[in-house]
């Protein structure tokens, strides 16, 4: 039995609406049948009251068996505190820059990271670094990436980057301003079929920072895979789908997931056709029905890129959004909660990106 809440994120500033990601998940633990809950990423700081009340209304618990940061960017860091101050979590999994760097007073949203730290040290809760091979739940839940060596890797470079990028921010800032102000071209559905050419390219980059991205394989007591990804992009995914090749036989009937979760709010720079090609298969190669999670505010106007989704639904999966309203994927014996079905991301336009 398991269940998989996607938490709708709404920052709104001057560039309009950011994303970001608040997960919860419980599941039985195949060894002792006992009910396991796991938090990945807890959004803005506001978010976190929000995950606590899910998991008490939904779960009917105080206690969390572990906690994942993947990444310190505050869309994912920064609620993760009102979870470790007002529930009982047992573990959490988060990358210490101070371990890896002298320079860790440059790290991004260095302080949250120290406070999360602090707080659950403060607390008694156990904590941990999530690298490549670690597992929890006598291996439900283990990491796909990052390795340790390619961790202090990104982090190496973020701290460049932040050396030298810190004076053209203004300026980047602008620029962008600039360009969402000539304002976003509407969607409007497509039948696939009159779309044959994807412009998702091959040349999707994204930063160190997001690439450092904790990559998780939940595997339930039914033996269905779900991957979650933070905001890692190709080479960060890449490298995590050679430990997934390595623990599944890409060459048995049920290699493929059946739950996977878009990087980086369904960002064009965090997936390419042959990442994907190998994932899923190409289009119309696809061997059984995946669902996929977008963590995306309703007014975002980046995300998600029509390339992603239409990318993903040309390979069978089927695609959901949070947009404003929470999404929740289940197995068959979950308990009900009498809500809606959600409506899949429909076809669009692809020249908007």
């Amino acid at each position: 039995m398991y269940e998989i809440d996607f938490l709708p994120i709404e920052q709104t500033g001057e560039l309009g609406s950011k994303s970001g990601d608040a997960i919860t998940v419980r599941f039985t633990e195949s060894a002792t049948e006992l009910w396991r809950v796991v938090v990945i990423d807890g959004g803005y700081s506001y978010t976190g009251e929000a995950v606590v009340e899910h998991i008490r209304k939904w779960y009917a618990t105080d206690w969390v068996d572990l906690v994942i940061s993947t990444h310190p960017d505050q869309d994912h860091i920064n609620g993760l505190a009102t979870v470790l101050e007002e529930l009982t979590v047992g573990e959490l999994l988060i990358h210490r820059p101070h371990n890896h760097t002298p320079d860790f007073a440059r790290v991004s949203n260095i302080e949250v990271i120290d406070a999360v730290i602090g707080l659950a040290e403060d607390q008694g809760v156990r904590v941990s670094e999530p690298f490549t091979g670690l597992t929890r739940f006598g291996g439900q839940l283990r990491i796909l990436g990052p390795t340790e060596d390619y961790y202090e890797e990104l982090l190496a470079a973020h701290v460049n980057e932040v050396k030298s990028e810190e004076a053209n921010r203004r300026a980047v800032l602008s620029i962008l301003r600039q360009r969402l102000s000539a304002g976003v071209a509407s969607l409007f559905d497509r039948m696939l079929s009159y779309m044959p050419v994807e412009t998702l390219g091959e040349d999707g980059k994204t930063g160190p920072r997001n690439n450092s991205s904790v990559v998780t394989l939940l595997t339930s007591d039914s033996d269905e895979r779900m991957i979650f990804t933070g905001d890692a992009g190709i080479p960060a995914l890449d490298a995590a789908w050679d430990e997934y090749d390595r623990l599944v036989n890409p060459q048995l009937i049920d290699w493929s997931l059946g739950f996977f979760h878009a990087p980086h709010h369904g960002s064009h720079h965090n997936l390419s056709p042959s990442l994907l090609n190998r994932m899923f298969g190409k289009p119309g190669e696809n061997r059984r029905n995946i669902t996929s999670f977008v963590s995306s505010a309703k007014n975002d106007p980046k995300h998600p890129s029509p390339k992603v989704t239409n990318a993903l639904q040309r390979r069978g999966l089927s695609v959901y959004a949070t947009e404003g309203h929470q999404l929740l994927h289940h197995s068959s014996d979950a308990p009900p909660r009498w809500w809606s079905a959600a409506t899949p991301v429909p076809i669009a336009a692809e020249d908007d990106d």
